[in-house]
């Protein structure tokens, strides 16, 4: 009878065995997964990090099958009252993508665009051989050395005479896409820049100039106390919105434009300025005379000397890399924002950071 009273009990008390509760065997277990989670923790985080936000895409059947050999190409399209366009591209590339789609296949203005340009794909990884000219003959991707091709994509528009009209380099809203094929099919290049020609040609500016916290008034642009970024903005601008709403909005990216003095200024004002390099200027004349016809476009600048260029609006790993650079300093140790760039990703993915290139 003991017996059984004693069984009965730790029935009721929740003993499975001798002076052992049910409460401490659970306790047990659980301690022993933690310990487990913790030592296979390490092997999970010495996993390498991943680059996702590529984007595959697929160039056009219409595109024109080529031999290559520029000259016969962009005579070929005078003839028949066109101008050539070359679609310098990288395979999964986010910028090239969205270009593509939006602008060259999607767009309202396709079919018109088909009409007036002949279209031809260059990977500038690419190992086809391309007759630039007459003299110069070499693979795509020594091509795209040539040209200085740093963003991608960019579309190249050539002549009769296989001479550049006008360049895009990096991403283009469609607005801003179309506005460059018009003034290119008009032959306006012979008259005027591409921004001359967007203010004649627009009903009224598509752009109101927004506020941010890191703007300041500067004039005088050649003090060194700090490193040094011009955001160039205009009224017509197409990208700029895009560039508040996104980049300037984000946490990371004000982070690092505290490492600067920022400017913004407005592309088609006379107001009086110093430049870096301590000249009298306007924003309106200095533009024009780094030869820069994208809206936004921004540099970066650290003692006297400008460090990087970006053209349009760019994705945010891209853009937090290429400030970076600059505000932190990298370039007294890599020669080029590319070089840093390059070593920063292999950095993040050894360390089990995933490099994101698709968020905006």
């Amino acid at each position: 009878m003991k017996q059984a009273y004693d069984r009965s009990s730790r029935e009721r008390t929740g003993t499975l065995s001798p002076g052992v509760p049910v409460r401490t065997l659970v306790l047990g277990v659980m301690l022993l997964l933690l310990a487990f989670t913790i030592a296979v923790s390490p092997a999970r985080a010495n996993e390498p990090g991943r680059v996702t936000g590529g984007m595959k895409y697929t160039i056009p059947a219409w595109f024109k099958t080529s031999f290559l050999e520029l000259t016969d190409d962009a005579a070929e399209a005078a003839e028949a009252d066109r101008h050539l366009m070359l679609f310098m591209h990288l395979d999964e590339c986010p910028y090239c993508e969205a270009v593509l789609n939006e602008s060259i296949v999607n767009s309202d203005y396709s079919p018109w665009l088909r009409e007036r340009f002949d279209a031809i794909a260059i990977n500038i990884r690419g190992d086809r051989e391309v007759a630039f000219n007459e003299e110069v003959t070499l693979s795509e991707k020594k091509l795209a050395e040539l040209l200085k091709v740093w963003q991608t994509p960019v579309v190249i528009f050539l002549d009769g005479e296989n001479r550049q009209v006008t360049r895009i380099d990096g991403y283009r809203t469609p607005l801003e896409f179309e506005r460059i094929l018009h003034y290119v099919d008009d032959k306006a290049y012979l008259q005027m820049d591409l921004p001359s020609y967007v203010a004649k040609v627009s009903a009224g500016p598509h752009y109101r100039f927004r506020d941010h916290p890191a703007f300041t008034d500067e004039t005088a642009l050649s003090l060194n106390d700090k490193p040094l970024l011009v955001i160039f903005e205009d009224a017509w601008c197409g990208g700029c919105d895009l560039l508040h709403d996104t980049l300037l909005a984000d946490p990371g990216v004000n982070e690092q434009l505290a490492n600067y003095r920022v400017v913004r200024l407005d592309a088609e004002s006379e107001t009086p300025i110093v430049t870096p390099d301590g000249r009298q200027s306007t924003p309106r004349a200095w533009i024009r005379e780094l030869g820069i016809d994208a809206r936004p476009a921004i540099l970066a600048f650290a003692e006297g000397r400008e460090l990087v260029r970006i053209k349009g609006v760019l994705r945010n790993w891209h853009f937090t890399t290429a400030i970076r650079y600059v505000g932190e300093g990298h370039y007294k140790t890599y020669p080029t924002q590319r070089k840093f760039s390059r070593a920063l990703r292999k950095q993040q993915l050894e360390a089990g950071i995933d490099v994101d290139l698709g968020r905006q």
